[in-house]
């Protein structure tokens, strides 16, 4: 099983234009990343952990077999020593606060709140911690593709696209945080990128959108898999 968590949360509306050659995939694609991203820095985010709103400040717990290798029957020891990273890389860069309330097997306890700056970057989708930014730009249609979906079968339409991200906060540039949620380095700089937008095919050639490359959310590497 990937670690890594790819969530693509386009949650758009048929779009009511038929597909031909003409079709402004550009223009439609566009609309629908600006739509789910109103806000212009939510295009990209750094998943945390299942940590609500209602949950802070948020003390971290300690699993038994956590420091185990990724498996079926580890992975959610497994995750909950990554969330336990992530905090603690976050408030190195200012997103929390951290308090140490005392300890457990020799092992120290740490509670976290959000800082002004981390209320800034967070996002709460599915209920849990993300720290998201900037906005996808489409700069050109590279070609389509219809294919047939195999496992539930219709037919689906992926577009090759061109695309940069822009509105990049500093706390992005940095190797560090780009390496450890496995971004390639072109996303925290603004230049361009080859992508794929996916369609389903309806009725009369209408098409919904499937995934995009704007809103996703990934999980971070854990310390010991780099």
């Amino acid at each position: 099983m990937n670690k890594l968590l790819f969530i693509g949360l386009l949650t758009l509306s048929t779009l009511g234009l038929t597909a031909c050659d003409n079709y402004p995939y550009k223009e439609k694609i566009q609309r629908g990343y600006d739509w789910n991203n109103q806000t212009g820095d939510k295009a990209i985010c750094m998943m945390v952990g299942s940590v609500s709103p209602s949950m802070y400040p948020y003390t971290i717990k300690y699993m038994e077999g956590e420091d185990l290798p990724f498996s079926q029957d580890t992975q959610m020891e497994y995750f909950n020593r990554l969330k336990n990273e992530n905090f603690r890389y976050f408030t190195q860069l200012g997103f929390f606060t951290e308090e140490k309330v005392g300890e457990i097997e020799g092992k120290p306890l740490y509670r976290y709140q959000l800082t002004d700056l981390g209320r800034q970057y967070v996002d709460w989708f599915r209920n849990q911690t993300n720290f998201c930014f900037g906005r996808v730009v489409v700069d050109s249609i590279d070609g389509n593709k219809d294919i047939i979906n195999g496992v539930g079968g219709g037919k689906e339409r992926d577009v090759s696209i061109t695309y940069h991200i822009e509105n990049i906060p500093d706390w992005v540039k940095n190797s560090d945080a780009y390496a450890r949620y496995r971004y390639p380095k072109e996303m925290t700089t603004g230049e361009k990128l080859p992508g794929r937008h996916t369609f389903k095919v309806l009725r009369n050639d209408k098409l919904e959108t499937i995934t995009g490359v704007s809103r996703i959310y990934q999980w971070a590497t854990r310390s010991d898999d780099k």
